[in-house]
Parts: structure tokens; C-alpha cells; sequence
């Protein structure tokens, strides 16, 4: 049977897998660009779900068509696989919101705090309009391949005031999981006291998981909420089986930076092991 280091390493070559697939695309097509810059890296992020999230749920690309709007392009769409579509070609979809289980906004690199707030209010919209029509059940993420070039400038306290900013105390517009590189881990909790956080209420931590932890651990959250009913809630009954997912000695709350309150307040620093 495998122990908790074999499964540490799986997760590990995960996120090695990601970097790797995108750089052989990137030296096949070298200087061209797909229909839009970095199309590739949403593909390799796409398959590398579609590997690990449980069959009911079908990934995509595409938008979310309401009553009288429509979302803007979504790059990763996961949908309900009994929920039927409006429209489907290849990994294009079209969907009503009772079908979206998530959207993820994938970037190479958030360079600078503008770049940073306008992809949060985009993806903040675009999850407002779906769970204002019946469906808190859809989560949200942005995943950045690369670390930002300004990252010894933009600190996690940037990165959880703007979040705190785009949501607007709003749950609606929460924003679930962040990747800031492969290093960088942001995840919202509905539930400070459970996870002993210095902010109480909901709250979102930011984490620093070493050699490309941040990427594997954005998969295994993202895997791990869509497969279960409460979002952002320690799910106790389940917990015998996060060895699988969550294989950070110790848990990676050890590895906590910052955090920051849904509704008001300075983000705040954990100590720092």
C-alpha cells in the first residue's frame, strides 16, 4: 500500500506534469500564438481535470447562458454530466446556469495589482450571475501558470485585499481557490474557526507550498469541493480520505502566510514556521 510520501510524490508530479506538457506544446509551436495567448496552457489544464475529476462532471470551455445575458468566455467550464447543454462541440459548451459545478480563469502570470484586480472583478461577475440564478453550487478559481515578474512587489496581503475588494462582502461573487505560480495557494474558507484562523467568519488563507505544491493543491481542492456539498467547509466525515489528496506532512496549514476577512479588516500574518 502506498504511504503518505508515495502519495506526496504523486502530487508533486502533477504539477510537474502541467509545466512539462506546456513547454513541449510551447516548443512545438514555438513564437506562434493559439487563437488567444496561452490557449495551449488552458488545453493542458483542462486535460489534467478531466483526469482526476470524478465522471459526473464533464470539462470544458465555453459560457453560461443566462435569461437575458451571457457570461463572458469562460476558460475552464466544468458542468453537470446529467444536465443537458444547449450547445456542445469538441470542448466548447454552452450550458444554462443550473449546469456550471465551476468556472477557472486560467493566466501565465498576473504581473501588477491592476492586472491582478481585473481578473478577479471579471471571474467575481461572472460567478455572481451564475449563483444569483439558483446555484451557489458553482465554485470559482484563477490558476497562474507562472510566478508574477514583480513577485518580490505583490505580496499575498495584495493578493487577499483584492480579493476581499472584488468580493465586496458579497457571497456571491466569492472567489473559491487562487494559484499565484506554482508555489502560491489561495483558498477560501466559510469557517474561520475550523481551520483556527485568525480572522473569524469567512475568510480566505494564503499558503506557500514548495516545488510546485500550489498547482497540485489548487487541483486536489478543486477535485476534492466539486466532489463534495459543502464548499469551504472542513468536511469531517470525509477527512479519513484527504491522505490521498491533502499529502502535506502535518497539513498545509502549517504553511499559512496570510489571511484576510470576507467582510472587513486588514489581511493579517500567521508566524511564520
Amino acid at each position: 500500500m502506498p504511504n503518505q510520501s508515495s502519495f506526496l510524490e504523486f502530487h508533486k508530479s502533477i504539477a510537474r506534469e502541467l509545466i512539462t506538457t506546456k513547454d513541449r506544446i510551447r516548443q512545438l509551436i514555438g513564437g506562434r500564438h493559439w487563437q488567444t495567448d496561452g490557449e495551449h496552457k488552458e488545453a493542458v489544464l483542462r486535460k489534467v481535470l478531466r483526469n482526476h475529476l470524478p465522471e459526473s462532471a464533464r470539462v470544458g470551455r465555453g459560457f453560461v447562458c443566462f435569461e437575458n445575458d451571457t457570461s463572458t468566455q469562460i476558460d475552464i467550464l466544468v458542468t453537470a454530466y446529467e444536465k443537458p447543454t444547449l450547445f456542445k462541440d469538441g470542448e466548447l459548451l454552452l450550458v444554462t446556469p443550473d449546469a456550471a459545478k465551476a468556472i477557472v480563469e486560467v493566466k501565465t502570470s498576473l504581473n501588477s495589482r491592476s492586472d491582478i484586480h481585473n481578473a478577479f472583478n471579471k471571474l467575481a461577475d461572472n460567478i455572481e450571475k451564475i449563483r444569483s440564478n439558483r446555484n451557489m453550487d458553482c465554485y470559482a478559481g484563477i490558476f497562474a501558470y507562472e510566478n508574477s515578474e514583480n513577485q518580490n512587489s505583490i505580496d499575498d496581503s495584495i493578493v487577499l485585499e483584492e480579493l476581499q475588494a472584488a468580493v465586496n462582502d458579497q457571497q456571491y461573487r466569492v472567489i473559491n481557490w487562487m494559484a499565484f505560480g506554482p508555489n502560491r495557494f489561495f483558498r477560501y474558507w466559510s469557517r474561520g474557526c475550523d481551520v483556527a484562523s485568525k480572522c473569524t467568519g469567512d475568510v480566505w488563507h494564503s499558503y506557500e507550498l514548495r516545488e510546485g505544491l500550489g498547482h497540485a493543491y489548487f487541483i486536489s481542492n478543486m477535485v476534492w469541493d466539486i466532489s463534495t456539498k459543502s464548499p469551504g467547509v472542513v468536511d469531517h466525515y470525509n477527512h479519513h480520505m484527504q491522505y490521498a489528496w491533502f499529502p502535506v506532512e502535518g497539513g498545509k496549514e502549517r504553511f499559512r502566510r496570510w489571511c484576510i476577512s470576507r467582510s472587513n479588516g486588514p489581511a493579517r500574518q500567521f508566524n511564520q514556521i
